[in-house]
C-alpha cells in the first residue's frame, strides 16, 4: 500500500472524473464523487505526512519504466519540499468543493478534478518529461475555467495566459530534451530521471541557456515582474476556485520548480542569474505594492498583492542562507493559506453584493460582523499580522536579506509596511464608512464558516507555535543548502 500511496494521491481525482464521465453521472453524483475523492486524497496525504521522516531525503519513491527506448520513466517521490505543497493541495481541495456546492455546471467539477491531478503530479514527479506532462495538464483546466466560466474579457484573458504559459513551457521542453540528449551523448543511454541528469557537468555556456529555458517557464508561472502581464486580467476573470488554485498552488509551483530543478541541475548557473532575479524580485516587491494601492478591483488588488509576496519568496530563494530559505518555504505554506482564504472571501463578497469593486462597497462591519472578522483576518494575514504564519515567514526572509546585504534587507523590509498601507486603506473603504443602500447585506452561513475556520486555525497555529513546523524541514533544508553552497563556491 505505502509504495503505491503517491500514485493513489495523484490519480484518484482523475480516476473519479473518468468513471463519473463514463457513467454520465448526474450533477449531484458528480458533486458527491468529487468531494469523496478529495477527502480520500486528504486522508492519504495525512498518512504520508504522519509516516514522513524529516531526517532523510526522498521517500515513498516509485520507479517504473514507461517509454524505455526514450529513457522516460514514471518516477515519483516526496521530500520536505514537495510535502509542503502536497499538504496544501490536500487541505485546500475539500473547502473548495464545499464552496462550489451550488455550482450546477458539470464541466466545472470535471476541470477541478483534472486540475488537482495536474498540480499533484507536477509536485511529485522526479522524471523531467513526466514533470512536463503534469505541468501542461495544469494549464488545460485553468484555460477552460477562465475561458468558459469566467467573467469580463474572460476569453481574451484565457488566451493570454495560455499563450504566455505555452511560451514558457516550450522553452522548458527544449531544455529538457537537450539535457536528455547530452546525457545520451555522455553515457550512451537515454534518461530523463532527475537523479541521473544531476550528475552531468554542463559546459558553462550551455548551462546558461539550458537554465534560461527552465527559468522562463517558472518566472511566468510565479510571475516575476516583466512576466506578469497575464496575472491581474486572469485573476480578475477567473472563477473563485480557479483563482484560489492559481494563487495558492500554481504560482508556488514556479518557486518549487526553481528549487527542485534549478538547484537540482544548475546550482552554479543559478548564481550567474541570481543578481538579475534578486533585482527583479526587489522591483516586484515595490511595483506590485504600488499597483495594489491604486487598484479598485479586489481580485486584481490581491493579484498584485500575491505578486509582491511571491517576489519576496523568490528573493529568499536566491539569497541562499538558511534564514531566507526557511522563510521562503514557510511562506509558501502560510501565504497559500491566507490567499486561499482571502480569495474565498472575495468570492463570497461577489455572491452577496454582485460586485468586487471597492468603491461600490462599504459599511459591511455594521451589517455583517462575522463576515467582517474573516475578511479582515485573511487580509491582515496576507499583510503579515503578528500571530499569523505569514509574519514569521516574512520576518525570516527579512533577516536572511539583512544577512546577505544591508540594502537588500532595507528594501525587503518595506514589504510589510507597503502591505499594511494598501490593506488598511482597502479595509477602511470596504468594511467601514457609509453602507451602500443598493447592497443586500447578510452574514456568513454555517457552511461558509465551516469552509473558512480551518484556514484561520492553521494560520494562527503556524504563527503562534512555528516551532511545531520549522524543525521538521530545517535539517534537510540545511543539508540541501550546504550542497548548493559547496557547488557554487564553498560554504559561507
Amino acid at each position: 500500500m505505502m509504495q503505491h500511496i503517491l500514485t493513489f494521491i495523484i490519480f484518484i481525482p482523475l480516476f473519479t472524473a473518468i468513471v463519473l464521465g463514463i457513467m454520465r453521472a448526474s450533477t449531484k453524483s458528480l458533486k458527491i464523487g468529487a468531494m469523496f475523492s478529495s477527502v480520500i486524497t486528504l486522508f492519504l496525504v495525512a498518512v504520508v505526512a504522519y509516516n514522513f521522516n524529516p531526517d532523510i531525503g526522498m521517500q515513498f519513491t516509485k520507479n517504473l519504466p514507461w517509454i524505455q527506448n526514450a529513457g522516460i520513466s514514471y518516477i515519483i517521490g516526496v521530500d520536505y519540499l514537495s510535502l509542503v505543497i502536497l499538504l496544501l493541495i490536500g487541505l485546500l481541495m475539500p473547502p473548495l468543493y464545499i464552496y462550489m456546492y451550488h455550482e450546477e455546471r458539470k464541466g466545472y467539477w470535471y476541470n477541478m478534478m483534472l486540475l488537482q491531478t495536474g498540480v499533484t503530479g507536477a509536485v511529485l514527479s522526479l522524471d523531467l518529461v513526466l514533470f512536463y506532462l503534469f505541468w501542461e495538464t495544469m494549464l488545460l483546466p485553468i484555460f477552460v475555467m477562465i475561458g468558459k466560466y469566467g467573467n469580463g474579457m474572460h476569453q481574451y484573458n484565457s488566451m493570454k495566459i495560455l499563450l504566455m504559459t505555452i511560451l514558457g513551457s516550450m522553452s522548458m521542453l527544449f531544455s529538457i530534451l537537450y539535457i536528455g540528449y547530452i546525457y545520451f551523448e555522455t553515457t550512451g543511454m537515454w534518461s530523463f530521471a532527475l537523479s541521473d541528469l544531476a550528475i552531468i557537468a554542463f559546459e558553462p555556456k550551455t548551462s546558461i541557456w539550458l537554465a534560461a529555458g527552465f527559468l522562463l517557464a517558472f518566472a511566468i508561472k510565479i510571475p516575476l515582474v516583466g512576466f506578469h502581464t497575464w496575472m491581474a486580467p486572469a485573476y480578475g476573470s477567473a472563477p473563485t476556485p480557479a483563482v484560489v488554485i492559481l494563487s495558492a498552488i500554481m504560482a508556488k509551483l514556479g518557486i518549487y520548480g526553481i528549487w527542485r530543478f534549478g538547484y537540482g541541475l544548475f546550482e552554479s548557473t543559478l548564481s550567474y542569474y541570481a543578481p538579475t532575479i534578486i533585482v527583479l524580485a526587489l522591483i516586484g516587491l515595490i511595483y506590485y505594492a504600488i499597483r495594489a494601492i491604486t487598484e479598485n478591483n479586489l481580485r486584481k488588488m490581491f493579484a498584485y498583492s500575491s505578486g509582491s509576496h511571491l517576489s519576496l519568496i523568490a528573493l529568499g530563494l536566491f539569497l541562499t542562507n538558511i534564514y531566507a530559505w526557511s522563510g521562503s518555504l514557510y511562506f509558501i505554506a502560510t501565504h497559500a493559506l491566507a490567499s486561499a482564504g482571502m480569495f474565498l472571501m472575495i468570492g463570497l463578497t461577489y455572491k452577496r453584493f454582485n460586485t468586487v469593486h471597492i468603491s461600490d462597497l462599504g459599511g459591511i462591519a455594521s451589517k455583517a460582523p462575522i463576515f467582517t472578522f474573516f475578511f479582515a483576518f485573511f487580509a491582515l494575514s496576507i499583510a503579515g499580522l503578528p500571530g499569523t504564519g505569514g509574519f514569521v515567514a516574512e520576518l525570516l526572509i527579512i533577516i536572511g536579506a539583512f544577512k546577505a546585504d544591508f540594502w537588500i534587507g532595507v528594501l525587503t523590509a518595506t514589504t510589510m509596511l507597503s502591505a499594511m498601507m494598501y490593506i488598511f486603506w482597502m479595509l477602511q473603504r470596504t468594511l467601514f464608512g457609509a453602507a451602500n443602500k443598493e447592497c443586500q447585506y447578510s452574514d456568513l452561513t454555517l457552511r461558509e464558516i465551516t469552509i473558512l475556520l480551518p484556514l484561520v486555525v492553521l494560520l494562527l497555529v503556524t504563527g503562534i507555535v512555528p516551532s511545531l513546523f520549522i524543525p521538521l524541514f530545517e535539517p534537510q533544508l540545511t543539508t540541501t543548502l550546504q550542497d548548493v553552497l559547496f557547488v557554487i563556491g564553498g560554504l559561507k
